[in-house]
């Protein structure tokens, strides 16, 4: 593997044939590098602004450089992300609510935006310089509409695109063609691959693991109304036994079933209740989380795994399968390591406010 800086016209302007360290992470929302360099690379540091790596089609914009030169510390940093971070960075809907906006709209709307020659309200070219638009989002499920149904305009809504994501299988990334020095966003959709890759702390797969559950606004009873108007309608409970915790209450409007034909009795239509009511109780979000450094001898990231995919892991005595949200690799002289998060990793107060 090899890196190189990039200038404004996307060229090679530096190859970096030795470097201290670096950290390079996929997540689903965009991927992130940190790289720390001998003094002499300063140079070619302040003319770049893309870092690119031989064994990937995507480069990092930089956006942040750094020298120091004291004792203990005499090295440059910086730091870089996708560009596709650009796309959600800058949207915002007329409408300005979004709060009925569905998911799968908002992701055909996310890479989209900034990617047309349409002005904005303050008469402002809103293309992003480099990128193409993006013609096939590589996935095909219903998680993914195929066209815009409203124009966009200036503005963040960065966590709230987070949040609205929160749950799809769905990775944001971009591709860069050296050849036509163009920057393609892309789409990946994640595959259940669970039942193949299992990683697993007895056999060395995993290690310097931290494993954690948020059980915070998780239900296991459900109370659940079937068709009818008002107290005509049939009411049942179900619950969730493997959750021993009585967390909080599941209302689930299940209005397609009844007995309007007279086919089938109140217990029946009970017992269908009562299976709906089991069913959304465990489509509540996963919040069991699992990081820490994952070995390749099994199983190779990028081969048999990408950040998106659904995998399986057993630690600790338990088994469970989740989306991989994010690889981290880390390159230090000759050693490297992966470190991986399965599940969701809630931030911390310090990250919140490092965030803001």
């Amino acid at each position: 593997m090899e890196l190189y800086l990039l200038n404004e016209q996307l060229e090679r302007i530096a190859l970096l044939s030795e470097y201290e360290s670096l950290s390079w992470r996929t997540g689903l929302m965009t991927s992130t590098a940190d790289l720390k360099l001998p003094l002499c690379c300063f140079g070619d540091v302040v003319q770049a602004s893309y870092l690119e790596r031989s064994d990937l089609d995507t480069i990092l914009f930089i956006h942040k450089k750094k020298v120091v030169d004291k004792e203990g510390d005499r090295a440059c940093y910086l730091s870089a992300y996708d560009p596709v971070e650009l796309l959600r960075r800058r949207v915002l809907f007329r409408t300005l609510d979004v709060s009925n906006v569905r998911r799968e709209e908002l992701v055909q709307r996310l890479v989209n935006a900034g990617l047309s020659n349409v002005s904005d309200l303050s008469g402002r070219n809103r293309l992003i310089e480099h990128f193409v638009l993006m013609g096939n989002t590589r996935a095909v499920s219903e998680h993914l509409n195929t066209g815009v149904t409203k124009q966009m305009s200036w503005g963040s809504i960065y966590e709230h695109i987070e949040g609205l994501l929160s749950g799809l299988p769905l990775r944001f990334y971009s591709s860069f063609n050296a050849r036509t020095k163009r920057i393609m966003p892309l789409l990946y959709e994640g595959r259940n691959r669970s039942s193949e890759v299992v990683a697993s702390m007895q056999f060395g797969d995993l290690f310097d693991v931290e494993y954690s559950l948020e059980s915070i606004a998780r239900n296991n009873l459900a109370v659940v109304t079937g068709q009818g108007e008002g107290a005509a309608r049939l009411l049942a409970h179900s619950e969730w036994r493997e959750l021993k915790v009585p967390y909080g209450e599941l209302w689930v409007d299940a209005n397609d079933i009844g007995n309007d034909d007279g086919a089938l009795t109140n217990a029946q239509v009970r017992m269908r209740l009562e299976a709906r009511g089991i069913e959304k109780l465990k489509e509540q979000p996963c919040e069991h989380a699992l990081t820490g450094a994952i070995s390749q001898d099994r199983f190779q990231y990028r081969a048999d795994y990408q950040v998106g995919d659904r995998i399986g892991y057993e630690a600790f005595g338990v088994t469970h399968d989740d989306v991989v949200n994010e690889v981290e690799e880390l390159f230090e002289g000759q050693h490297s390591r992966i470190n991986i998060t399965i599940g969701t990793m809630y931030p911390t107060i310090r990250q919140i406010i490092e965030r803001k």
